[in-house]
């Protein structure tokens, strides 16, 4: 309860841009020394993913397509290499994983690289992981101990790192900003945006709710000056 109490501020704090008060500071390095370079290669996105970390990867989706303007495709990382699939040597391979150990999706990550897709990128909870040793690059986290099996912890930060992923795709491909129609996206496009898109993606826990948190509260600790 106590946990989840802080989560907020927490947060807000650890998302590598001093709280966010400088949006315009987001960029790849956030994912790595090489990110600029992998970044600016990518036309495509596939995600990897088990369980929760799943059905953040398909919120994901939306914000890649829509704002990153980058076609994103997420799979089941347990049934991935079971089927055949056409590869693209310039799609960034995202795997999400909590413990950075999930059995499937080190197995769907290395089939990947067994395609030929070599730009590999985890967005994981444990830096010292095997998920973070084998991509390129890796967005740690940071959500500490879950306790609930809920997982709420663990969703909320792996959709702050997707989000962040989605800002670094946008300046790093100069995507299409569907705001005010031009040729690249500006960091005043996306924070006019980043509420209305987040405030509904944002699950909070009932102990959460009884304190009087709600989602929309803490989109704006996150997004807030």
């Amino acid at each position: 309860h106590r946990d989840l109490h802080s989560f907020p501020t927490r947060r807000s704090s650890d998302l590598g841009c001093t709280a966010l008060t400088g949006i315009e500071a987001i960029g790849p390095e956030l994912f790595g020394p090489q990110a600029q370079e992998v970044l600016s290669g990518i036309d495509r996105v596939l995600i990897l993913a088990c369980g929760t970390s799943y059905y953040s990867g398909c919120v994901a989706r939306y914000w890649l397509e829509s704002i990153a303007q980058v076609p994103c495709q997420v799979e089941i990382a347990s049934e991935y290499r079971y089927r055949d699939s056409v590869p693209n040597p310039r799609t960034l391979v995202v795997t999400i994983s909590q413990s950075g150990e999930t059995a499937d999706t080190l197995a769907a990550l290395r089939h990947a690289q067994g395609l030929g897709l070599k730009h590999t990128l985890t967005i994981c909870n444990v830096a010292t992981s095997a998920m973070v040793r084998e991509c390129q690059l890796a967005y740690i986290t940071r959500a500490g101990v879950e306790i609930g099996v809920a997982s709420t912890k663990a969703f909320t930060t792996q959709l702050a790192g997707l989000f962040l992923l989605t800002l670094a795709l946008a300046k790093a491909s100069r995507a299409n900003a569907f705001v005010h129609h031009r040729g690249f996206v500006t960091p005043e496009d996306v924070k006019s945006i980043a509420y209305d898109v987040l405030r509904h993606r944002v699950l909070v826990s009932f102990e959460a709710e009884a304190d009087g948190i709600d989602s929309e509260q803490i989109v704006r600790r996150i997004l807030e000056h």
